[in-house]
């Protein structure tokens, strides 16, 4: 028997009056299963060696997004931990559609309202070579976690900020793409989270529309002229969507633009004149969701306030580090990277853009959880090697000896436990691999290695997986 929390009266007179025609279908659509969906990394191989099988393709996720027939145990496959794919709810794979608009040269973006991090991640596979990404997010405890799931992504390209859209807007100009994907009544979820059934409430749909209208007002000054902007939500209250993509038309002066590409499957909102699209789980295969593809005018075609322009935009800051921890990086990627110790003893390493845009945003005293590739940390003499530099591109394949891990050595090492490495494994720091893919950093001493892993990103209760009825 359901015990599922009844849909509220008031969303479903407004889903008929919205949509009276498909209205009793996509009610009743929203008490049945939700679809489960994951999006392989571009950088990270790994298809081969899943513990799962992906069945269809996602239509619209650019080749990477696949369902799957049930939900395993993400937590018990350590090639999750390794960045080798993404959890990701397929109608969020509709950001992939706007590959084709973002041309070939290098760009700045910005995802504005990022946590978790499952647009960011698709964004750095997305992004042409040498791009930059901010992925910000105004809550701390959640800003920990979208740090966790961008460096185990591997990216050398990201930024990670926590600050409120106001103070990101004082960039001025500074980015070429910005995804807003809106904080909101989270109705398009009502399948996957009771908890937002159970929080609905007609007055909780207009305090989002008028926070959506206010972070769209504060960040539109830091879209360059001729950028583009990706509005999304997962809602379907016309407040929360089109009302907000008019608002963008009609009084900051965006151009809506319709996204390239699109399988048949994926059609305009009949609700709006303006191009965007709505994914209806009654449809489709996925969730609720709302976006809309816009783009800034050029100089003198419409009329954003001007605002005085952020500083720190020049050369940026660079520091000397020692020979021995660049050789822990790819010889062909060294030339082009500068390198910042943001405390002491601490050494990144900043990709051209990113470093450009870390001072900037420093200049504006914007907090940054992590920026670059978080290299390596002075201890004493030593220099230990940091976990988001095993999970990286950057990381040279031959800079120190490798193991490769069992699946229960895997979920005792990803648990924080101590392991056991093959007699005649060097002392020494040693890189820690599951199928191919790296985990982490073990120290190993002879007789025993020192667990390396990040404590915030231990498993809990690895007895659990690794019991008879486990994996």
């Amino acid at each position: 028997m359901s015990t599922r929390q009844p849909l509220h009266p008031a969303f479903c007179q407004m889903i008929r009056s919205l949509l009276p025609e498909e209205a009793d279908r996509l009610l009743d659509t929203l008490d049945t299963p939700p679809s489960v969906s994951v999006r392989l990394s571009r950088t990270k191989p790994c298809r081969e060696s899943l513990p799962f099988v992906l069945e269809d393709a996602v239509p619209w996720s650019g080749g990477l997004g696949f369902y799957l027939s049930e939900r395993p145990s993400f937590t018990a496959d350590p090639l999750w931990h390794a960045g080798g794919y993404y959890v990701q709810e397929a109608s969020s794979m509709l950001l992939s559609c706007i590959a084709p608009l973002l041309g070939g040269e290098p760009i700045d973006a910005l995802d504005l309202c990022a946590a978790p991090g499952g647009k960011s991640t698709l964004l750095l596979d997305l992004l042409p070579r040498g791009s930059a990404l901010v992925s910000n997010e105004i809550m701390r405890a959640r800003a920990q976690i979208l740090t966790e799931n961008i460096q185990k992504w591997g990216s050398a390209s990201s930024i990670v900020t926590s600050a409120e859209p106001q103070m990101l807007g004082r960039l001025w100009e500074a980015f070429d793409l910005i995804l807003v994907d809106a904080p909101c009544s989270g109705e398009g979820m009502f399948r996957k989270d009771e908890e937002a059934r159970q929080q609905w409430s007609p007055d909780l749909v207009q305090q989002c529309a008028e926070r959506q209208r206010g972070i769209l007002e504060d960040i539109w000054p830091a879209l360059r002229p001729g950028g583009l902007m990706v509005y999304s939500t997962c809602t379907y209250s016309e407040q929360e969507d089109e009302s907000q993509l008019c608002y963008l038309i009609e009084e900051l002066g965006a151009e809506a633009l319709p996204l390239p590409e699109l399988p048949p499957i994926v059609t305009p909102s009949p609700l709006c004149s303006y191009p965007c699209y709505r994914m209806m789980p009654h449809r489709l295969r996925g969730e609720g969701l709302f976006l809309a593809l816009v783009r800034k005018p050029s100089q003198g075609e419409g009329h954003a306030t001007p605002r005085p322009v952020a500083k720190g935009k020049g050369k940026p800051t660079t520091t000397k580090i020692p020979e021995a921890v660049k050789a822990w990086l790819r010889p062909e990627a060294l030339s082009s990277l500068h390198w910042q110790s943001p405390t002491e003893g601490l050494f990144v390493a900043l990709p051209q853009r990113v470093a450009v845009l870390t001072d900037a945003l420093r200049a504006l005293r914007v907090p940054i959880l992590s920026s670059g590739v978080q290299v390596a940390e002075a201890k004493g003499r030593d220099f230990l090697p940091l976990p988001a530099l095993a999970l990286s591109e950057l990381l040279h394949p031959e800079a120190f000896p490798a193991v490769e891990l069992t699946h229960p050595e895997a979920i005792r090492y990803l648990a924080r436990e101590a392991i056991t490495l093959p007699e005649g494994t060097p002392r020494g720091f040693v890189l820690v691999r599951y199928r191919g893919l790296a985990l982490g950093f073990v120290k190993h001493l002879g007789n025993r290695s020192n667990n390396l892993y990040p404590q915030p990103w231990r498993i809990r209760h690895p007895e659990q997986i690794l019991a008879p009825n486990g994996q």
